[in-house]
């Protein structure tokens, strides 16, 4: 298609190879990985959020540190009993108290005993000390994620915005995933056939049945649902990730509507975020709302929607008769053997309107004519409501009907990227880094399954697995910008 900004689709066998091999020097270790947790700042500023031992009852053995070392070390470990373990080595609690010292000073270090806690001292702790913190934690995790990734330089301020084209760390990505319960036990008693005996099994209060895989497969998950957002540059390990949330999906708040908060919420602080990439979840009311913040929404269109019919546009005298088909306005056009066709109207400009508040986005388009070619300006990305149409004709004096009101769901059928170009395929890739997360969240978990029971320590895992993930993208960041130092030091004569 000619002169079109988002250019024609390609074949998936012409589709540039957009994956990289993972090289060995790639590669991190558990011991690495556990050097980076202890190196990451964030630990020791959240350590201070933690309510201080109590006057009364029985005196708290360790400092707040420690639980939360424990609580990141336990995602890299895979299980509590593992990281209890490591850190039950001398020369390992050596080096904690090293990096303790080193962060928090002499006092604090001198203050720790000469061994590890138990297992059963940090699962004490994760009831009474994390758990009920939660909130504030994750609260602190948020603001510093966000910092640290404007740091690392994701979502640039002094970077040109093209609007049909950006780059993979302008844009946020999400997704959910469902782990497998920890308990297969659906009932707290059962009663076994051959010999009759009631038995007691220990069931996940927050395990529930998901549906996952899309539209057309779907594939019975029961665990808990969470949803990860995060940022990328092109490099390994270069991941941050910015914020999770618990779905508690059913009759209760779905998964987009969680994404879109989230999102939401993370363009507050990140102003220079262009948008997000997510799967089919997103529906024109979700792609709506994040429009209407001023964001792209990249995904694929539902399979449901078929073309629906938009207006006869009478710009010269044969006319142009315009429909929604694959998220673009096509025009329809008849063939000499009397049948019709939808073909795309090219897109010459994306023409976004960001406003504080509320956005505006259009397509302007230029129709091919024997006549002469017309430009048109069509709305998209955002079905409009009556509080939207406060203009009124010019003539009549009359408020020109809302979408909402014309049954018109301009969101749904008319995207900002359509799904049927170049751009499109270029840009939806990105959203396989969710994958990763999932896939890395998956390799966390002690035999593929959550590692505590009920939400509330299900979110102190989650957190843990996020501050260990950041921990290494902070520790590769610093590295590469002491090699990029070195390297410039050595270039000069």
């Amino acid at each position: 298609m000619p002169d079109d900004i988002f250019g024609d689709p390609l074949p998936e066998q012409g589709r540039p190879n957009r994956k990289r091999q993972l090289a060995d020097h790639h590669q991190r270790t558990v011991a690495q990985r556990v050097q980076d947790c202890l190196d990451y700042p964030l630990l020791y500023e959240m350590a201070e959020l933690l309510p201080p031992p109590a006057n009364v009852g029985c005196p708290r053995e360790y400092p707040a540190i420690v639980y939360m070392l424990l609580a990141a070390l336990t995602p890299v470990t895979k299980s509590k009993r593992s990281a209890i373990g490591l850190l039950a080595s001398p020369r390992e609690w050596r080096s904690v108290r090293a990096h303790i010292r080193r962060h928090l000073g002499r006092r604090t270090a001198a203050a720790l005993p000469l061994n590890a806690p138990s297992r059963h001292q940090f699962q004490d702790a994760v009831d009474k000390l994390l758990v009920p913190s939660s909130d504030a934690l994750e609260e602190a995790f948020r603001s510093y994620a966000a910092r640290q990734a404007l740091e690392q330089g994701l979502f640039p301020s002094g970077v040109p915005k093209v609007w049909s084209s950006p780059e993979r760390r302008q844009l946020l990505v999400g997704d959910a995933t469902v782990p497998r319960a920890i308990s297969k036990a659906r009932k707290s008693e059962s009663v076994d056939e051959s010999t009759g005996v009631l038995r007691n099994h220990r069931v996940d209060p927050a395990a529930r049945v998901y549906y996952e895989n899309g539209e057309k497969a779907k594939r019975e998950v029961r665990g808990t649902k969470w949803f990860f957002a995060s940022g990328r540059s092109d490099g390994y390990w270069t991941r941050v990730i910015l914020s999770f949330a618990y779905v508690a999906g059913g009759e209760y708040e779905d998964e987009a509507a969680v994404a879109v908060r989230q999102f939401t919420m993370l363009k507050d602080v990140l102003p220079d975020c262009m948008g997000i990439v997510y799967d089919g979840a997103l529906r024109g009311i979700h792609r709506d709302g994040l429009a209407r913040r001023g964001m792209l929404a990249i995904n694929k269109q539902h399979g449901s929607v078929t073309p629906v019919f938009y207006e006869h546009l009478k710009p010269c005298r044969s006319g142009h008769e315009l429909w929604c088909n694959e998220g673009r306005i096509a025009e329809s056009i008849s063939l000499d053997d009397g049948t019709r066709i939808l073909a795309p109207v090219p897109i010459t400009k994306l023409e976004p309107r960001l406003g504080v508040t509320k956005s505006r986005w259009y397509h302007v388009l230029r129709i091919a004519c024997r006549h002469g070619d017309h430009t048109h300006r069509v709305p998209v990305g955002i079905t409009t409501t009556p509080a939207d149409r406060a203009l009124r004709q010019a003539g009549s004096g009359k408020r020109p009907k809302s979408d909402r009101e014309r049954g018109f769901h301009r969101a749904e059928l008319l995207q900002q990227i359509p799904q049927s170009t170049l751009a499109h395929q270029l840009v939806y890739p990105y959203r396989a880094d969710s994958e990763s997360v999932h896939a890395q969240f998956d390799q966390s978990l002690w035999n593929r399954r959550m590692v505590a029971y009920g939400m509330e320590r299900q979110k102190v895992f989650v957190l843990g697995f996020s501050l260990a993930q950041n921990a290494t993208s902070h520790q590769i960041h610093l590295e590469g910008r002491s090699n990029a130092r070195t390297m410039s030091g050595l270039a000069r004569p």
